[in-house]
């Protein structure tokens, strides 16, 4: 404490007799207070710089071998007690062992607020009722609207939505919506569509199992834990590893899994929230959209997409073809007429119609009716509303129901869909008309062509078919109808007679095809300048037959401008003067009264 010593350069320790030992002049490495000689002083500066040096080297190594200890049984410790800590919750790890843990209780309660909020939003998106195409429309919408998120980054609130618009298209369906923010720590939220009814967005890292240690959480878990693993810290105790920093270290890990768990909930709690959001504004638009589809078309319009529907080719056809026939025994769903059968009978299911007395409560007679003897016309209206569709869903039943969920006002009453409504009796009434009508020109049309397949038939029969003019006869003609071209004779038979009993009578297939073969054989030797008729002259009479008379035979008719001579057609013999002239018995044009002798025509 000496100034003057200070400032001659000396730095003295406290000497020998103040604390037991020497100081040191300066740099020097001289100690004061020392009495030994220099050589002495040598030895003993040698010994301890190598002892100093030893024992440096020991330290070092039992200091390694502490760590290596100690990291080792560190790792066994941290096996051990995630045995226990960090599988109970795959969300919370280690976090499952602090005991600071009720204080999340509170975020956990927001977060399963919002998520039931969003199940119960997600429910009612579900059974809004909008086609594929108007919820795409609705989700466009939805994600080009920042409002809807209340956020730039909606990547996952639009991923939220997509799982919801698959709901939506296919209610069976199973879908997953896992957040795309690195930040969430993988809590993901398992969307179980197929179950009608639960949570949609399934937390579980919320709930809570059943179990011997499951049951546990926070310090009753880490006690528990700690005390299957105390053999652990045992023996490594014993061994000379530190426990209380084994212990320390599994002390800092769970509230590192903690810290991560407490900002993946409130992560978790502000998405859902954004969610709830959106999927509300979601909703509000389904609603609007529902509300509109639901009267898209007035009364008049209805009646007339119900009737598009119905003429589409997939239901009755635009000529309605395939709604003639309900049996499908004389003309099947293509609009073709079925050999064989008797095509006549398909206007039996009119026979007694009456357009006046279709009434709602003859729309459910109708459909009710069975049996194929519906000669009031109802069993064609039963066809025509399964046509539609009667059932409460869209898909149950027919091809048109959609219509008419697109004018409820007329076609539900106390929010159900009522079959027999306005609508559909306007389009029965309309329909019954267009189909009775079809029914008659199906039969005319094929009359008039049918000749024409019987000629197909008789070809395919017939070896000699140039030389029918010569060797055909009715009687050989009926041979081949009775046989191989039987259904064809006989189907063109009921159509060209139509319920003519004269002709051709239900039971008497022999004098249906006998008649028609007689028709064929006289269609086919029409001569020139003639048209076969099927209507025949004066049903066969022999006063529209002969000589100077327009009908060569009974279905062979002479062209205009030609009479009948023999088995000919020639051109009319015109007039002289007044008098009109007529073929005679040679062959060549005469008067009316007598040749023409001794006087020229005026």
């Amino acid at each position: 404490s000496n100034p003057a010593v200070r400032r001659a350069g000396l730095v003295l320790r406290p000497s020998t007799a103040e604390v037991g030992g020497r100081a040191v002049i300066g740099d020097t490495g001289i100690q004061t207070g020392s009495n030994v000689d220099d050589v002495a002083r040598s030895v003993r500066s040698r010994a301890t710089v190598q002892a100093t040096a030893e024992s440096i080297a020991q330290a070092t190594e039992r200091l390694e071998k502490t760590a290596s200890l100690n990291k080792s049984c560190q790792e066994q410790y941290n096996e051990c007690m995630d045995q226990f800590c960090a599988v109970i919750d795959a969300n919370q790890k280690r976090c499952s062992c602090s005991a600071n843990l009720t204080r999340y209780t509170k975020v956990e309660s927001a977060v399963k607020d919002a998520n039931t909020q969003l199940n119960d939003v997600a429910q009612r998106i579900r059974y809004v009722g909008l086609s594929a195409d108007e919820i795409r429309a609705i989700m466009t919408e939805t994600e080009a609207e920042e409002a809807l998120s209340g956020a730039t980054d909606t990547s996952e609130t639009r991923g939220m939505l997509e799982d919801i618009e698959d709901l939506i298209r296919n209610p069976t369906s199973s879908a997953t919506y896992t957040s795309s923010s690195s930040s969430s720590f993988g809590l993901d939220m398992d969307l179980d569509f197929s179950s009608e009814s639960g949570d949609l967005f399934n937390l579980d890292f919320l709930n809570s199992d059943d179990g011997s240690f499951s049951n546990l959480r926070g310090t009753a878990l880490y006690n528990a834990a700690k005390k299957r693993c105390n053999s652990v810290l045992t023996q490594c105790k014993e061994a000379g590893a530190t426990t209380t920093q084994i212990t320390g270290n599994y002390d800092l890990a769970i509230d590192k899994d903690c810290i991560a768990y407490e900002q993946g909930l409130v992560k978790m709690n502000d998405t859902l929230l954004k969610n709830v959001r959106s999927a509300n504004q979601m909703l509000q638009k389904a609603r609007l959209t529902v509300l509109h589809n639901k009267n898209e078309y007035d009364a008049k319009a209805c009646v007339a997409a119900l009737d598009t529907c119905m003429m589409d080719d997939m239901v009755c056809g635009s000529d309605y073809y395939k709604c003639i026939d309900p049996t499908k025994k004389y003309i099947d769903e293509n609009g073709s007429v079925i050999m064989g059968q008797d095509i006549s009978q398909i206007t039996a299911f009119m026979a007694d119609y009456n357009n006046a007395g279709i009434n709602k409560d003859f729309l459910k007679t109708s459909y009710s009716a069975t049996g194929e003897e519906c000669t009031d016309g109802s069993c064609i209206v039963k066809y025509l509303l399964k046509k539609i569709g009667t059932k409460q869903r869209v898909t149950d039943e027919g091809l048109c129901r959609a219509v008419l969920d697109k004018c409820q006002a007329y076609t539900y009453s106390d929010d159900m869909y009522n079959p027999y409504n306005d609508i559909v009796l306007n389009y029965v009434q309309r329909a019954m008309v267009n189909i009775r009508a079809a029914q008659q020109n199906i039969i005319s049309e094929y009359a008039s062509t049918c000749m024409t397949e019987i000629a197909t038939c008789y070809n395919q029969q017939v070896s000699q078919v140039n030389a029918w003019s010569t060797s055909a006869s009715v009687s050989s003609i009926y041979k081949v109808m009775t046989g191989a071209c039987r259904n064809v004779a006989l189907t063109c038979a009921y159509a060209v007679f139509d319920k003519d009993e004269t002709y051709c009578s239900v039971g008497s297939e022999t004098d249906c095809i006998q008649n028609i073969s007689e028709m064929f054989y006289q269609s086919m030797l029409c001569p020139d300048n003639s048209t076969f008729n099927s209507n025949t002259c004066n049903n066969g009479s022999t006063d529209c037959v002969g000589n100077n008379k327009q009908w060569v035979n009974k279905h062979c008719q002479c062209n205009s401008g030609y009479v009948a001579y023999g088995s000919t057609c020639l051109p009319e013999c015109g007039k002289a003067g007044d008098i009109d002239l007529l073929y005679g018995s040679t062959g060549v044009c005469v008067c009316s009264s007598g040749d023409l002798k001794g006087s020229q025509p005026k």
